[in-house]
């Protein structure tokens, strides 16, 4: 799985499925592939992780 997150000063902010980033990992939108991570990265501005390297 992977997730879009944001880092915002100190904090990471993860992509949420209302389209916004939230600091709270159980909300974050999970995709199956990487290339859908990679467009919703692109359309509201993210970094694209594995979800399995997080730490």
């Amino acid at each position: 799985m992977w997730i879009v997150y944001k880092q915002v000063g100190i904090f990471t902010h993860y992509l949420t499925p209302s389209g916004q980033f939230q600091p709270v990992l159980e909300r974050a939108s999970k995709f199956p592939s990487k290339e859908m991570a990679e467009t919703m990265a692109k359309n509201h501005g993210g970094v694209v992780r594995q979800l399995d390297k997080i730490e």
